[in-house]
């Protein structure tokens, strides 16, 4: 619907711009500057800027001048070699002026912004690293600032702003680099966890920061999200995630009972799917319930990926999983449909034919067997069926 929408808006848009270009009496026609101006702030002569403590940074200018009034969109960008930019600059070389540059994630639809002080931060140690090996920082140094411009939702207009210096900028490492987790953990009243066993998810390979798992919810089931078992001080309740629509309108995600907790209205089999991502200054956790399903593939039943065919039936309740039988001899793929990847992502095999054990970081490019070894590896011959008890984390072939 997004696409839809987002199509319609250009069709819509296309015609005024194409009018803008025609130099008539009834339509403006949209100039292409070549700069436009964006101020000194007064209190960067003589003070010190020190990042490390501020909020934001307030940057003025002047809209481009496109001929008439247009909705703007501003990039901030910065760079350390202020030398190199005038240099740049009198070449009219966009390439080289732009390569020089590091552009700030947020963008301003308004001639005053506020600039996120983080975000300036973290991209000044990241230009001093890269042009000094890491060597510590100054206690103070130079930077050079200055917009890019365009037309909001068009590559239209785009123009750079004269280059403004703040001589005396404070910026520190920080203490410590955020990082995504490497785990996830869910616990609450569910059969397989009743809030003293922490369910550890699996991590969606070649995806990090991604995690799933299967697991059964009665109805109105309270639950919480942890990067650490028995950690209920990093354990993250509903109002500090994010949920998607699916989630809503899957398994009804509500606010808990108490303790902030999350709650799913709807009983059955769901797939969780945490995905974790840094945003500024904090990770930000979203979370995706879909119902589950389980897949069989692979040489056993001559088929690959998520197709009917190799479809688990959902027990009741917190029961067994049953796959199809298999058709023919060979090695089963096992796999759980997670949005947004693909099977091989999701796979997981029976250890030593009776523990679940999902795939992280190995590289199976010939298989269980001959990449993990022979105990890893669940071999069918035809008629056989693999069953999964997902609230146990085992399973038995028969």
């Amino acid at each position: 619907m997004k696409k839809i929408f987002s199509y319609l808006l250009l069709a819509l848009a296309l015609p005024f711009l194409a009018a803008c270009d025609s130099d008539t009496d009834s339509n403006p026609t949209l100039q292409e500057p070549e700069t436009f101006v964006l101020n000194l702030p007064p209190y960067a002569t003589n003070n010190l800027i020190d990042l490390q403590y501020a909020q934001s940074l307030e940057l003025t200018t002047n809209q481009p001048a496109y001929g008439f009034t247009a909705a703007t969109t501003y990039t901030v960008q910065v760079t350390l070699a202020s030398d190199f930019v005038e240099a740049a600059e009198a070449t009219e070389t966009t390439e080289a002026v732009e390569a020089n540059y590091a552009s700030l994630p947020t963008t301003y639809r308004t001639a005053r912004m506020n600039v996120d002080a983080f975000e300036l931060s973290e991209a000044i140690v990241a230009l001093w690293d890269a042009a000094n090996s890491g060597a510590d920082l100054p206690a103070e140094m130079p930077v050079t600032l200055r917009l890019r411009a365009n037309v909001t939702g068009f590559d239209r207009g785009v123009c750079y702003s004269n280059a403004i210096t703040l001589p005396r900028v404070h910026v520190t490492k920080p203490a410590q680099t955020l990082a995504l987790p490497e785990k996830m953990f869910l616990v609450g009243g569910m059969p397989s966890s009743n809030w003293s066993n922490w369910i550890r998810l699996a991590q969606v390979y070649n995806a990090p920061g991604m995690f799933y798992g299967v697991v059964y919810c009665p109805a109105n089931s309270n639950f919480k999200f942890s990067p650490e078992a028995g950690d209920w001080e990093q354990a993250r309740s509903f109002s500090t995630v994010e949920f998607t629509e699916e989630a809503k309108t899957i398994a009804g995600v509500e606010l808990g009972t108490d303790n902030d907790n999350i709650a799913v209205r709807n009983g059955g089999w769901y797939t969780m799917v945490v995905t974790t991502k840094i945003v500024g200054k904090e990770i930000r956790y979203i979370v995706d319930i879909r119902q589950a399903e389980v897949y069989l593939c692979g040489n056993a039943l001559g088929e690959w990926g998520f197709t009917e065919a190799g479809k688990f039936t959902v027990p009741e309740a917190d029961g067994e999983w049953v796959s199809p039988a298999a058709k023919g001899s060979g090695e089963a793929r096992l796999c759980v449909k997670v949005p947004d990847t693909e099977w091989w992502m999701t796979e997981f095999t029976l250890l030593d034919g009776t523990t679940i054990f999902y795939r992280e970081t190995d590289n199976l490019l010939s298989g269980w067997a001959d990449d993990k070894g022979s105990n890893y590896s669940v071999q069918l011959t035809a008629g056989q069926k693999v069953r999964l008890n997902f609230a146990a984390g085992t399973g038995s072939v028969e």
